[in-house]
């Protein structure tokens, strides 16, 4: 076994966990990046890719970028943006 230094970015766009991930995973997670506050994405279904399976990637490409999305369909097209409340915090009971 050798062990080399490597520059951290690399990190980034390594296969991680033994999953690779394709072009359209990689552009979601990359828009849900990018989104700011205030700004909302709509992704249009189709017979290929209903809306269910969207959704379902939109929360799978949200957890790799940690990010929470509030996500609402509408007239065939999945809607998402940056969910501005903070997560719940669960209580401990000490």
């Amino acid at each position: 076994m050798r062990i080399v230094d490597v520059d951290l970015s690399e990190l980034d766009s390594a296969t991680k966990r033994g999953r690779s991930r394709s072009e359209e995973m990689q552009e979601l997670i990359s828009t849900i990046e990018s989104l700011k506050p205030g700004d909302a994405k709509a992704i249009v279904a189709s017979n290929d890719n209903p809306a269910k399976r969207i959704r379902s990637r939109l929360l799978y490409a949200a957890r790799i970028a940690g990010k929470r999305l509030q996500i609402g369909e509408n007239d065939g097209r999945v809607i998402f943006a940056i969910n501005p409340r903070p997560r719940k915090r669960r209580r401990t009971n000490r």
